[in-house]
């Protein structure tokens, strides 16, 4: 029996890197892709939706004639949020195509290192990444006070991160964060504010951290956040802007109480692989040493 071939709409007017992505599909893994071109918006929507055969992926040119820049994932997303979508861009378009997967596209590739090697194992990856998230979204997997996911959620899509990094040789963090005196919170101003206090924290995490990074709590007083491809040199960046997030809460907010958290890092690197459960235990005990270190400075 014939394997059934993974359909892809290809939304792209320039009709030279159209054919180059027909090529490179069809040199890395000949039959398995289907390729149907949409040289503009208006016609990618048309091919979308309930109406017509199902889309395994869209691989998406951001400038096209009737549309332009991150509008045009946008568009597409909202037409189909279940298709997964990669970003194919330009040099003029990298910054555009970061902010389109922060928005929840699945990756998004430059069209000069576009290959028979890349591309396929990329349309792979992200209708696999894809069909993760979807699947947690069924599942029981959100935290009932925050909306964050929960321990379960994090830890079936962390297992899945950390297993795609392997494949890829990618980096991982891991950052475990605690809050201060949390009980004092609870015990000065009532477990309703308490549950205030973790519900803020919650949306402020949400509002530092990348969209495709994974956000959680695992219980009581105690998140973590998974961040894939990030290096070592991005990973302070990242924790001054955490602290400087909370610091201008603290200053801005009318709340009785003010919020302080400890943080613990612990970095993932593919030569070296580590199981997850290791990796928490490591950013969890770097967590109990920075919340020591601030007990003796105060």
């Amino acid at each position: 029996m014939e394997r059934e071939r993974t359909r892809v709409l290809l939304v792209e007017d320039n009709p030279g890197d159209a054919r180059l992505v027909r090529e490179a599909l069809n040199d890395g893994a000949p039959g398995e892709f289907s390729v149907e071109v949409a040289d503009s918006l208006q016609r990618a929507l048309e091919s979308l939706g309930p109406a017509v055969e199902a889309v395994d992926v869209v691989l998406l040119d951001l400038s096209l004639p009737d549309s332009q820049g991150l509008e045009t994932y946008r568009a597409i997303h909202a037409r189909d949020p279940a298709v997964p979508v990669l970003v194919l861009s330009g040099l003029n378009d990298e910054s555009v195509g970061l902010k389109a997967v922060n928005e929840g596209a699945q990756d998004f590739l430059r069209k000069g290192r576009v290959d028979s090697e890349l591309l396929p194992r990329a349309i792979r990856y992200a209708i696999e990444r894809h069909g993760m998230v979807e699947q947690l979204r069924q599942l029981a997997v959100a935290d009932e006070l925050t909306g964050l996911m929960n321990r379960r959620g994090f830890l079936m899509l962390a297992e899945h991160q950390r297993s795609l990094a392997d494949r890829k040789g990618t980096s991982l963090s891991v950052i475990f964060i605690d809050v201060d005196r949390f009980k004092s919170i609870n015990d000065r101003f009532g477990h309703e504010e308490g549950d205030r206090a973790l519900k803020e924290l919650a949306g402020l995490l949400l509002r530092t951290f990348r969209r495709s990074d994974v956000v959680a709590r695992l219980g009581g007083d105690e998140f973590i956040v998974l961040m894939a491809d990030i290096n070592d040199d991005g990973v302070p960046i990242v924790l001054d802007r955490v602290r400087k997030n909370l610091e201008a809460f603290n200053q801005e907010n009318g709340f009785p109480w003010r919020l302080s958290i400890s943080l613990g890092v612990a970095l993932y690197d593919a030569a070296h692989p580590v199981t997850l459960e290791a990796l928490m235990a490591s950013a969890d005990q770097s967590m109990y040493q920075a919340k020591a270190r601030s007990k003796l400075a105060s």
